[in-house]
């Protein structure tokens, strides 16, 4: 009996020791967040402030010595993403961010001030630097704060805004020009691979690793905006441990760098659920493939009728009603078709009005005047269907198709977009949740 409760009196503490907690690890699947005026700052934040977190813990290993950060966006204004991004630069992770817009805000203004400061210029195409870097590894020479990059009194300051300007046009597809950090912050002279007045419209956040997982990417209908956050209903995608879409991205931010134009072949992988696109491409209706999916989809299925849950933020042009024509079609034959959108043309508007006096679809407007001043404060900015039902010869699908693309003729064709097709039923069944959410928030 004494040696048993000599034997407790061991193993007692040791039960009690807390097990080591699991490293950090990027949640997968979908987040949402909820605009004002309903949900909070924390709600608003939910999408930024993950990838920010993801950023945070990017870093050296020896699996990964040289760890990357691939960013693309349309708008940049939180300074939180613009620290994440430097303090991760100076733990030796190389940065590239093609930006669109907002040359002007501070944080992207810091941003370019760290991450562009030893880049350099290559005019005759050789390899070699025209001069050494000004600076050392991310703006190093600055004196730091808190947050990596002192603000006030600094002894370099900030870019102004025209400096920033003419030094988001310096990066190139060559390395050299890069600067000893590896990392560089881009605008490209309208769309990088596409018409050049068209936009960077492409949002991916690619991470070779981040906390214990590894080929991390994130795909999102959100910029790193306080617009993205506040003001529109928005999702992100989180795929982990797929380094062929890592790569593919990797390959394509590399050819937006280079401002390598866009072909008639789509550029498109496919990495077990997930199938990832990037436009624009050259042709047509003939070359959509948003058009070649639903033309896949048939209203009958094992699941009965096939079901369409849609999100689109702006639907109008020459795509936008072929793409109606053929969902019109759908619900015609039976789909049961349901539609939020955040902004459509007249004409398209009415023929969906119409459509929803017939009994053919279920039609909302996310278009929100809160403080009742002329002006829509909130909609929402994502551009998804939820299918369920039979696509192709799976009579039992359930899946996801969102990204960056509106439902307009320069999607396909003019500027930078990414999409990705993902086969999960519980994505399906957590996005279908989400919009009868913004739909609650709607009206008709």
């Amino acid at each position: 009996m004494r040696r048993a409760v000599l034997l407790l009196a061991v193993l007692l503490p040791l039960a009690l020791v807390p097990l080591p907690a699991r490293g950090y690890e990027p949640g997968g699947g979908a987040t949402f967040n909820v605009p004002n005026p309903w949900g909070s700052a924390t709600e608003n934040t939910r999408i930024v402030r993950k990838v920010e977190e993801a950023f945070r813990h990017v870093r050296r290993t020896r699996r990964d010595p040289h760890p990357v950060i691939l960013m693309t966006g349309y708008l940049f204004d939180r300074m939180t993403s613009a620290d994440a991004l430097i303090n991760a630069c100076r733990r030796g992770v190389s940065v590239r961010v093609i930006i669109d817009r907002d040359v002007g805000a501070r944080p992207l203004r810091k941003l370019v001030t760290a991450l562009n400061a030893d880049n350099v210029r290559d005019r005759d195409r050789n390899g070699v630097a025209d001069n050494d870097p000004r600076a050392g590894r991310c703006n190093r020479a600055l004196p730091s704060d808190h947050d990596g990059l002192r603000q006030r009194g600094d002894a370099i300051p900030l870019m102004t805004p025209r400096q920033t300007r003419r030094s988001l046009r310096q990066p190139t597809g060559r390395e050299v020009t890069w600067g000893t950090d590896g990392s560089y912050v881009l605008r490209c002279s309208g769309s990088c691979r596409g018409a050049p007045d068209a936009n960077v419209h492409s949002k991916f956040y690619a991470m070779s690793n981040s906390g214990t997982a590894t080929d991390v990417v994130m795909v999102s209908s959100s910029n790193l905006n306080g617009g993205g956050a506040k003001l529109g209903w928005n999702d992100l995608v989180v795929m982990k441990n797929r380094p062929a879409t890592f790569d593919f991205l990797t390959q394509v931010h590399r050819m937006m760098t280079a401002q390598k134009p866009a072909s008639r072949e789509l550029l498109e992988l496919t990495d077990g659920p997930y199938t990832t696109r990037v436009f624009p491409i050259e042709g047509g209706k003939d070359s959509d493939p948003l058009l070649h999916d639903l033309r896949q989809i048939r209203c009958s299925s094992d699941l009965g009728r096939t079901s369409l849950h849609i999100q689109q933020f702006w639907w109008n042009g020459h795509r936008g009603n072929y793409l109606w024509d053929k969902i019109r079609h759908l619900a015609r034959d039976g789909c049961k078709v349901k539609i939020i959108i955040g902004a459509v043309d007249r004409g398209l508007g009415r023929r969906m009005r119409d459509a929803r006096r017939a009994g053919l679809i279920e039609f909302w407007d996310s278009r929100i005047d809160t403080d009742d001043d002329g002006y829509v404060n909130t909609r929402t900015h994502m551009k998804s269907i939820a299918v369920r039902g039979t696509y192709g010869t799976n009579r039992r699908y359930r899946g996801v198709w969102t990204g960056t693309a509106n439902w307009s003729n320069g999607s396909l064709t003019r500027g930078d977009e990414n999409t990705v097709n993902i086969r999960s039923a519980s994505l399906w069944r957590r996005y279908v949740r989400y919009w009868a959410t913004v739909r609650n928030h709607s009206h008709r």
